[in-house]
């Protein structure tokens, strides 16, 4: 078994009562949107968020198909089979787990345990820092070492960059917005970062793409993610963490025995430090 999956519930939930209108009748059984709503919670994650009147005429026909197939299934005492009801058990074990798994999680991860540990990680943040830096590539060292003779005598940066440098960014004076250190090949970074803004490289710098003349013109502390941005993915933390300690919480109290494919004992399982 891989990594611990959290249940998620459908994103388009079932309409009720007047909201739930009749959307198909076959031979008088009648078909409701709430059906085709709980379809949709069957699909793949990347489809439930489209809105439900896009999807609604092909799932409308599979409705349609699975009714048909159900009675038919039925008539022929298919649902007496004793592997059907032994994989219908094994489903509506599953439901069950994991609608609890879901109600539990719900009930732990409130909007406060996600501001706090938002809060959390703001203060326990390393600073991270960003320039604004253009350059110049060229292709040999010889090149670039003229560049900076041009610089020296007063060139203008972005008129060289837009008319020798070989990258494709180019075309507005080789400017490559603000970045991280970790966004660009290392030895770029490092010579990068060293420079004050308004300053240019007096040696040229060798990285995989060729030789480059680098110009800084800010440096900032990078803002953190706001907690909007950030919101889901700390909810989807916690709900692993308290998934995990639901299920540490139920083994400790539970007397397990595990056995070998063959049937033998097997030792305990020693627990795990923390």
């Amino acid at each position: 078994m891989g990594a611990l999956e959290i249940p998620v519930m459908a994103q388009q939930p079932a309409p009720a009562g007047d909201a739930d209108p009749i959307v198909a009748s076959v031979d008088g059984t009648t078909i409701r949107q709430s059906d085709i709503a709980a379809l949709i919670s069957t699909l793949p994650q990347q489809y439930r968020d489209i809105p439900m009147q896009m999807l609604f005429p092909a799932l409308l026909e599979r409705a349609i198909d699975g009714e048909l197939l159900q009675r038919e299934a039925k008539a022929t005492g298919v649902a007496e089979n004793p592997e059907v009801k032994r994989r219908v058990e094994r489903y509506r074990d599953q439901l069950i787990q994991e609608q609890y798994l879901t109600d539990q999680l719900e009930a732990a991860v409130s909007e406060d345990k996600v501001k706090a540990e938002y809060e959390k990680l703001r203060e326990q943040a390393p600073k991270a820092e960003e320039i604004r830096a253009s350059h110049i590539l060229v292709s040999d060292e010889a090149t670039a070492k003229d560049i900076v003779r041009e610089l020296d005598k007063g060139a203008d940066f972005a008129a060289l960059a837009t008319e020798k440098s070989i990258d494709p960014g180019a075309a507005n004076g080789g400017d490559l917005g603000y970045f991280t250190a970790e966004q660009m090949v290392p030895e770029f970074s490092a010579a990068a970062f060293e420079l004050a803004p308004g300053a240019y490289s007096k040696e040229p710098v060798k990285s995989q793409f060729g030789w480059h003349v680098i110009k800084v013109a800010d440096r900032r502390d990078v803002a953190p993610p706001s907690l909007d941005e950030a919101r889901e993915q700390i909810r989807a933390e916690l709900a692993e963490q308290e998934a995990r300690r639901i299920l540490a919480e139920l083994r400790a109290k539970a007397t397990i025995e595990r056995f070998s494919m063959d049937g033998q004992p097997l030792p305990p399982q020693q627990t795990q430090p923390k």
